[in-house]
């Protein structure tokens, strides 16, 4: 995201409540900290600074610098992805879920590549858990195998399980931020500091550590053999009888270890058979509970790998974990063939994939399951339906009265929200009289009014009001809330001539609505026609270009799928006439 430099929009101090806002927010984000933990990374003495920018892409990004040392970066079209950079991870490794990589991939990333599967380092033997327990799209840091402090920041591109079924291939992480970008150029970076081995790494050089031990102690305790036998022969020929006791005490401490290995061995074989009956049973329960409730007729034939992901693990209970290396089977193909060995289903193996083609629903088994646990709640539709409304923000001449219901300089508000808080006050203050308001001295002068004045209209006196405040739009899309200052631009379609007498259509000002442009580019190839960002000069922001005439397309899609009103969109007429090419 920052390998090419980036467009700065405006470049602004926090104030003192906007920086209490921010350390709460952090901390919100962040649980793992503590309020100290913040206040080094914000320190009250040094000014902090809110940089909006626009990258080479097209993304809309705040960053907050502390002394032009950027320590947070947040995307506008999604606030959720809120990211601490390699900075902050320095003081606080552990903040975010770590991979580690090798050394020799960091020259890569810093080109702009992103994170594949075989650049990690995982230790062996790899299990279904060995990537973690994460969703795709989670926020995640990566070290290097010689030093724990992180070199990158990114997003997971793969679920945990989808990076385990990859078997080694394809691109885990999405790269927002690496050492060496232009985020680390804005001001003196301080030099990595070295934070010893990662977990991964350090577990390796303590096994080799423990051989190397071990070698020594076989060596010290021969050579000590060696000298002390000429002295031990003199001791024999002094103490025979204390030799026979001693031999004596020898042997039956032998006995003894000997007993205590061999009941731990069997508690250990115990403990390894009783693990491996449950992952069995657990697994035969799950197969048998996705047969019962979500695999259908119509999802046949299926493959093996998108039965296992999409059915066999949902049928897991919450408060356990499918482990199939921990089972006798070791592998889904043998305990799928032992299914097929019970009657339950039928599969076939076409150029090394295999697939389950029947399913027999009807199987005593199947029939005869129950289910005890509850099922989850589904999880509720993010709506990509565009929503706008008025709202104002409180500023220091109107704090004076809405402080006193509860709201502060700089917070948003709604303008039905603003007249009963105006309504309440002069209702209070005992100044209204019918349709009638009459002034105080504090709300004349926050109105203000002429020097003579004593009265007005109460919807007068409500707008002289709202006045004061700065108007702005809220824009909601997926659960994700911007405010806008000032007048809400629409949304710009025109088309224009390319070479060769090529109509092109642009469209412009989608972040301003919430909307990504690389994925509306993507929605507007649906139609077959090849769709581009391009940076449209005379505008401040990319444009998405849409090869020919597709202004009632772009129309039908702002409205239809996102709700955008028609007063927010601008070029309707720039659409094709329909009997523009009829003969008369």
């Amino acid at each position: 995201m920052f390998i090419k430099p980036f467009k700065v929009k405006s470049n602004n101090q926090l104030k003192g409540t906007e920086r209490k806002k921010l350390c709460e927010y952090v901390l919100i984000k962040y649980p793992s900290l503590t309020e100290e933990a913040v206040q080094v990374l914000l320190p009250k003495k040094e000014s902090i600074t809110v940089m909006r920018i626009v990258t080479h892409n097209g993304q809309l990004c705040k960053l907050y610098c502390v002394a032009k040392i950027p320590m947070f970066f947040q995307l506008e079209t999604d606030l959720s992805m809120f990211f601490p950079t390699i900075y902050t991870l320095w003081y606080h490794p552990q903040l975010l879920y770590v991979f580690t990589m090798r050394i020799q991939v960091l020259p890569k990333l810093a080109e702009g590549a992103d994170l594949m599967l075989p650049g990690l380092v995982v230790k062996e033997p790899i299990t279904f858990y060995s990537y973690g327990k994460l969703e795709k799209g989670t926020p995640v840091s990566v070290n290097t195998e010689e030093n724990q402090a992180p070199v990158a920041i990114g997003i997971t591109t793969l679920s945990s399980e989808d990076m385990y079924l990859s078997a080694g291939r394809g691109k885990c992480i999405q790269i927002y931020h690496v050492m060496g970008d232009t985020l680390c150029q804005l001001g003196k970076s301080p030099p990595r500091p070295d934070l010893g081995l990662p977990n991964v790494c350090k577990e390796d050089r303590l096994d080799e550590n423990e051989k190397d031990n071990e070698k020594l102690e076989i060596t010290k305790n021969d050579s000590d053999d060696a000298t002390s036998e000429p002295l031990s022969n003199l001791i024999d020929e002094l103490q025979i009888d204390d030799n026979d006791s001693a031999s004596k005490v020898d042997s039956i401490s032998e006995d003894i270890i000997n007993k205590s290995e061999e009941q731990e061995e069997k508690d250990r074989i115990s403990e390894f058979l009783n693990v491996t009956k449950e992952m069995d049973e657990l697994l035969e329960y799950c197969f048998l509970k996705a047969c019962k409730t979500t695999l259908k007729v119509t999802d046949l034939p299926i493959l093996t790998s998108t039965f296992f992901k999409n059915h066999l693990l949902m049928a897991c209970p919450s408060d356990k974990n499918i482990d199939i290396k921990k089972s006798r089977y070791k592998k889904l193909s043998v305990f799928l063939a032992h299914m097929k060995a019970k009657g339950l289903i039928n599969t076939s193996v076409t150029k090394g994939v295999e697939s389950i083609l029947l399913v027999e629903f009807k199987h005593p088994l199947v029939k005869e399951l129950i289910v005890t646990e509850t099922s989850a709640p589904p999880e509720p539709v993010v709506s990509n339906t565009v929503g706008v409304s008025d709202c104002y923000k409180v500023t220091s001449d109107v704090t004076p009265i809405l402080s006193l219901y509860g709201y502060e300089k700089g917070d948003t508000i709604e303008r039905r929200q603003i007249r009963e808080c105006f309504t309440k006050y002069i209702k209070k203050e005992n100044l209204q009289d019918g349709k009638i308001l009459k002034l105080n001295p504090q709300l004349a002068g926050i109105l203000r009014t002429k020097e003579h004045q004593e009265t007005l209209s109460v919807e007068d006196g409500i707008n002289k009001f709202v006045g004061r405040m700065t108007h702005m739009h809220q824009i909601t899309l997926a659960g994700t809330t911007i405010l806008h200052k000032g007048k809400l631009e629409p949304i710009d379609m025109r088309v224009t001539m390319r070479s060769g007498g090529k109509k092109v259509t642009l469209v412009n000002n989608l972040e301003a609505f919430g909307i990504n442009s690389k994925d509306f580019s993507k929605e507007c190839q649906n139609i077959g026609a090849s769709a581009t960002i391009i940076d449209d000069p005379g505008k401040k922001t990319p444009s998405v270009l849409v090869q020919g005439n597709q202004i009632l397309y772009v129309y039908k899609l702002l409205t239809d799928k996102y709700g955008i009103k028609k007063t927010y969109i601008r070029g309707l007429e720039f659409a094709p006439k329909k009997n523009a090419n009829k003969k008369k």
